[in-house]
């Protein structure tokens, strides 16, 4: 492939990153490279990748020379797969991510994804928030195993994402002098944020000890997102509960019930990690008073 820059001798703009930057890149897989650059490596990163390769794939051209219709195409492409509209949508918005990295680059001459319409889905939550009695009854299904069980639990509890609980190591654990439990979690944008957890919910981990991360499967490795979902699912037919939740759903249950019974919005955001925390605050999160694991009658 060809050097990035407009044809012609003429040098990028003295003072202008973007267009210094534009003639360091080379070849798509090299944008994509940068653009993934400072992700969760196991998380984030590995999906943008297999959905922008799976693109680039389904295009058979390079990123400069995709057309809007092509990006219409790739979007009746995958309504035709019968995958759900929520997948669809995050396919669609990792692509307009890197047109937009690629454009800011001056990778590209002309952003087209900005032209691309993707369709705006359901945004209740109120259809997504068990009742506390619900999530009882799932997270003390008998077919769970101890594991699975205590996975349920400790992402209610703490309201974490499934993704920051796969990745949990036992350092990121400390037990105060108070008896209390906290745990320190790797956010979104290397966030770093501090929760208590229930002492039940810790005796329960603690059965867990025995390798290097907490949650693992039979390999000994630490579980990942799709495992996680299968067993929030299999759980959610034998509890008889709705049988389309998942793992976000007890995160969103956690901040429901929490501010049900008391906890402050300014305590669900920090402890869910929904902002973020100023420079000044990091010192009281790092050993917090409260949290929203104690609003949950454990």
């Amino acid at each position: 492939m060809s050097e990035l820059s407009p044809s012609g001798s003429q040098s990028p703009t003295e003072g202008n990153p973007s267009a210094s930057l534009s003639h360091c890149v080379s070849t798509d897989q090299t944008l994509i490279n940068m653009w993934l650059h400072g992700r969760p490596a196991t998380t984030t990163a590995a999906a943008y990748r297999q959905n922008a390769e799976y693109f680039l794939g389904y295009v058979g051209k390079p990123l400069r020379e995709v057309t809007l219709v092509e990006l219409q195409a790739y979007a009746t492409h995958l309504y035709g797969l019968g995958i759900k509209d929520s997948s669809i949508r995050t396919k669609l918005n990792i692509v307009k991510s890197l047109f937009t990295f690629a454009a800011k680059l001056n990778y590209i001459r002309f952003n087209v994804a900005t032209a691309l319409r993707i369709p705006k889905g359901n945004t209740s939550l109120a259809g997504r928030i068990l009742k506390q009695t619900e999530v009882l009854k799932l997270v003390n299904c008998p077919k769970l195993t101890v594991r699975d069980r205590s996975l349920l639990k400790f992402i209610y509890a703490t309201g974490v994402r499934v993704s920051e609980a796969c990745r949990l190591k036992w350092s990121d654990f400390q037990e105060r002098d108070s008896g209390e439990v906290q745990v320190t979690v790797l956010g979104k944008g290397d966030k770093l944020r501090t929760v208590l957890v229930p002492i039940v919910v810790w005796m329960e981990l603690e059965q867990l000890r025995g390798h290097e991360c907490v949650f693992v499967g039979a390999t000994g490795n630490a579980i990942d997102r799709v495992m996680a979902h299968k067993i929030i699912k299999d759980a959610a037919v034998v509890a008889g509960v709705n049988p389309k939740v998942s793992m976000h759903w007890l995160r969103h249950c956690n901040a429901s019930h929490a501010l049900a019974r008391g906890a402050s919005i300014t305590l669900v955001r920090d402890s869910l990690g929904h902002a973020s925390i100023a420079v000044s605050d990091k010192y009281l999160h790092s050993n917090p008073t409260d949290s929203t694991s104690n609003y949950l009658g454990f």
